[in-house]
């Protein structure tokens, strides 16, 4: 059996060229197609732009649940990650819960390492499953991990001062800024005085659209199906957002199998 495991490890893979592209046309985030909207302008703007287009998607931000109802029973929830700093900036995430109607939840850094909150309040692929309409994700970069926690959820909005954060692409609103500016403005954009209680959770539909297909070309990987996007680089190689494929050096390598930069295929 080890011999088998071994030499699989070891020898070529077939290289599936039908595989690879239908891997390259279905490329979405981890939490499917998503609006992938980032709201631009001064703080204020921004969370006025927000708030706009949840209410216009049918948010009532009069109604609520306890900040500490299951994740698995949430019909939303304020979702904390490393990003949001020290423990006292909790409170921030606490205010935002109670004001946006939600429960509170957290990556699992956030519980695991950090202990701001009970492990059975993070939400991943190994941890509570979120299954509601919104999912705000405060400081949280999108490791896969989390993301596949939350790939139920109608609506994701996520809050983060790194532009190039993995959550952006799985998000359906976004706010480039800083935590301790965002969520209070945010707090108070959503405070509608004491919450009636939420009727029983009535599922969302997502809306359904094309994802609209960038203007230059994409090239996905023969060997494992991995997706080289010039909009977002490799970071983690040396190579800038923004690099085409025919400017990569020809040293460089899939990030996920090691595969060399001619296993790559252009998008038909």
């Amino acid at each position: 059996m080890q011999r088998i495991v071994i030499a699989s490890h070891i020898l070529p893979r077939k290289k599936d060229k039908k595989k690879a592209r239908a891997a390259l046309k279905a490329n979405v985030g981890i939490t499917g197609v998503r609006k992938n909207q980032i709201f631009e302008g001064t703080p204020q703007e921004q969370v006025d732009q927000l708030v706009a287009a949840l209410k216009k998607d049918g948010y009532d931000f009069t109604q609520g649940i306890a900040i500490d109802t299951p994740i698995v029973d949430a019909e939303r929830v304020v979702s904390a990650g490393k990003g949001i700093g020290p423990k006292e900036n909790m409170k921030l995430i606490e205010d935002l819960a109670k004001n946006a109607g939600a429960a509170i939840g957290s990556s699992r850094p956030v519980a695991e390492s950090l202990r701001y909150l009970p492990l059975e309040r993070y939400v991943g692929m190994s941890g509570q499953k979120f299954h509601g309409n919104l999912y705000i994700a405060c400081g949280i970069s999108g490791a896969s991990q989390h993301l596949k926690g939350i790939v139920d959820a109608t609506t994701i909005v996520a809050i983060n001062t790194d532009p190039k954060a993995h959550i952006f692409k799985n998000a359906d609103y976004g706010i480039v800024g800083d935590v301790e500016v965002i969520l209070p403005l945010l707090s108070k954009a959503l405070d509608t005085g004491e919450k009636k209680p939420a009727p029983p959770m009535v599922k969302m539909r997502r809306p359904f659209f094309k994802k609209s297909a960038p203007e230059y070309k994409r090239y996905v990987c023969l060997g494992c199906g991995h997706e080289y996007d010039q909009a977002y680089g490799d970071p983690e190689g040396g190579i800038d957002p923004g690099t085409p494929f025919n400017k990569l050096p020809e040293d460089w390598i899939c990030p996920k199998c090691g595969e060399g930069k001619e296993s790559y295929i252009e998008e038909e």
